[in-house]
């Protein structure tokens, strides 16, 4: 659906995002599950795109750090907050059975290797999945249909479509997910860069409003 949107509007600044939905549906035509690992492989191969096409280069201009104010800080501490209590609630009222989950990302290792492990994996998911949502999707859409409402409401309803399967999971996990990538999509626009969208990321990197052009 967003593919369809950007390419109607003809519009080389919203081509981006129309190259990575090709590129991931097409991964997924092939048998490929999705997966962050679907996501970031579709990233890489979107940076290829953009740099090697020559009107699309330096249309990645979403890619910067952004600023990391006093409000944003505040949103972002809150967001951490509201998301953390959302899915205890959720795990703990509904009990929902997540043993798929458990079988494919907790293997049988020491605790400590467990925790590292879960750390990196929060960590790369955090970046692929925001670089692809309120990236590429997010800053396309601000770009074709203007930066209303209706962008950010597309770009956080396909963020909790994926969710479907997974944690949350279920139709409830895809509202609980979307309202994520609502309150996510606006701390992006808040900030205009990727900072905070990311809050794995060291608080000493901030500042640096500066676009890296793929």
């Amino acid at each position: 659906m967003l593919a369809v949107v950007s390419w109607y509007k003809q519009c080389r600044a919203a081509a981006p995002v129309s190259t990575f939905c090709v590129i991931c549906l097409g991964l997924a035509f092939f048998g490929v599950p999705y997966f962050q690992v679907v996501l970031g492989v579709g990233l890489l191969c979107y940076a290829g795109v953009v740099r090697g096409v020559p009107w699309l280069r330096g249309t990645a201009t979403w890619a910067r750090w952004g600023s990391f104010d006093r409000d944003v800080r505040l949103l972002s501490a809150a967001a951490c907050l509201v998301a953390a209590v959302a899915l205890l609630s959720w795990y703990l009222l509904l009990h929902p059975n997540v043993a798929d989950i458990v079988k494919a990302f907790v293997p049988d290792l020491p605790l400590g290797l467990l925790i590292v492990g879960g750390l990196i994996f929060s960590m790369v998911n955090a970046a692929v999945e925001e670089g692809a949502y309120r990236g590429v999707i997010l800053h396309a859409l601000d770009t074709s249909l203007g930066p209303g409402f209706a962008a950010l409401l597309l770009q956080a309803l396909a963020f909790g479509a994926v969710h479907i399967g997974g944690f949350p999971r279920g139709w409830l996990g895809v509202g609980l997910a979307c309202i994520y990538g609502l309150f996510m999509g606006f701390i992006r626009r808040r900030a205009d860069g990727m900072f905070a969208p990311r809050p794995n990321q060291s608080m000493k990197l901030t500042a640096g409003s500066s676009a890296i052009n793929f």
